[in-house]
């Protein structure tokens, strides 16, 4: 089977992320849409397990916003030397082992064997039952119950037939729990040979990639290295951005607004973990927390917790400030990305996710999107150089109030 290159796209690691933002670009309402609610000071959390009033303006300090200078030491380029590593590193992946023949004639446990083999039903060979010149190392699993197991003892030379049930669960419906037989050939026993080292070659890259030769490989592998690049490119332009952006603004949040929010938090963390009958976050922080107290466990949820309100409060007053607003299509968008992220087929069951219920959930989803664009705004309007360090980019920074 022919398989295209695969690579894991690094995305964004904050919850403000870049990820279905197509908001827009600095100045009042630039985010278009409607949905913000009226400028007044005070403003409610409504993820929180109760409503809790805060007034932005006395909680948040912002200072000099626009055009923070942010420095980062990655110039994002992909290299020759990369493109070659990472085309090495993928082709042996997919490599198939060399094996090297050995005298022994008796399979073991752990033996690798080199086999023919056909599965009848009824008589009948079935699809995807028949193969020849098979490698198989013997308790790997691979097979089916029993088709490992029956061929030890056997002998070099033997054909041997193997009287099986596939399992009730099988993914093949016309399979699942079949009586089958399969005859099996042993030609070989054999071990891999460690000392041939990988090549990689036209052929190699036609019979396991999409590709006609080496040099269209390597294009390929250059095209999602650069994919790569540009996303933890974002990702960290972001993360650099923000925090600068802490550095220049100052919040602090109320402590009921913290107690209620850290509250919601445990409460949705426990519903989402502690799944077992009769259990308790107690318990489960005993086997999975490396029996952490429910105390210590608060005090972690707290820290993190007053960070996160922190950001969110900033992101909140610019977002007013600027009279940035949300554009509900571009909403919609995100959080059907969201849903398929988290594999949620309603929207309900997400917002759920994100709060002690669907409501609450969606005032707290809705908040989070409109600092993501807030942030977009200040990422847009900061000056950024890349290759280079965040000190020597911002000796200067202006940090006055605007």
């Amino acid at each position: 089977m022919n398989k295209k290159i695969m690579i894991v796209l690094l995305s964004a690691v904050m919850a403000v992320s870049a990820a279905a933002c197509g908001n827009g670009k600095g100045g009042k309402g630039s985010a278009g849409g409607s949905g913000q609610e009226s400028t007044e000071n005070k403003t409610k959390d409504s993820a929180a397990a109760s409503d809790v009033s805060y007034d932005l303006e006395k909680d948040v300090k912002l200072g000099k916003y626009m055009g923070l200078k942010v420095g980062l030491p990655n110039t994002y380029k992909v290299t020759k030397k990369q493109i070659e590593e990472y085309a090495e590193n993928v082709g042996q992946y997919y490599a198939k082992p060399t094996y090297k023949d050995t005298d022994k004639k008796t399979v073991e446990d752990g033996d690798t064997v080199n086999i023919d083999y056909e599965g009848k039903k009824d008589g009948v060979a079935f699809d995807g039952g028949t193969a020849a010149d098979q490698y198989l190392t013997i308790g790997s699993n691979s097979f089916i119950d029993g088709f490992e197991d029956g061929l030890i003892g056997k002998k070099v030379g033997e054909t041997v037939d193997l009287n099986l049930t596939f399992p009730e669960d099988y993914q093949s419906e016309e399979m699942a729990g079949a009586d089958v037989v399969f005859t099996v050939t042993i030609h070989k026993i054999v071990k891999e040979d460690k000392s041939k080292k990988f090549e990689l070659t036209d052929s190699f890259v036609q019979e396991n990639f999409q590709c006609e030769n080496v040099s269209e490989f390597k294009k390929q592998v250059k095209e999602n290295l650069e994919t790569m690049n540009e996303n933890t490119k974002t990702s960290d332009t972001r993360r650099a951005v923000l925090e600068q952006l802490q550095k220049v603004c100052e919040a602090t949040v109320p402590q009921e607004l913290l107690d209620a929010r850290v509250d919601s938090y445990i409460e949705v963390f426990t519903k989402t973990n502690v799944t077992e009958e009769g259990a308790t976050l107690e318990d489960y922080l005993k086997e999975k927390r490396d029996g952490m107290t429910q105390e210590d466990f608060r005090k972690e949820v707290v820290t993190e917790m007053e960070s996160s309100l922190k950001t969110e409060m900033i992101l909140e007053a610019i977002a007013k400030k600027e009279g940035i607003e949300i554009d509900e299509e571009a909403f919609k968008n995100y959080v059907q990305q969201q849903m398929t992220t988290n594999g949620c087929e309603k929207e309900e069951d997400f917002y759920k996710l994100n709060g002690t219920d669907a409501e609450s959930g969606e005032a707290y989803t809705r908040k989070i999107f409109l600092g993501m664009n807030a942030l977009n705004v200040i990422v847009d309007n900061a000056k950024i150089e890349y290759g280079v360090t965040q000190e020597d980019t911002a000796a200067d920074q202006d940090t006055k109030s605007e």
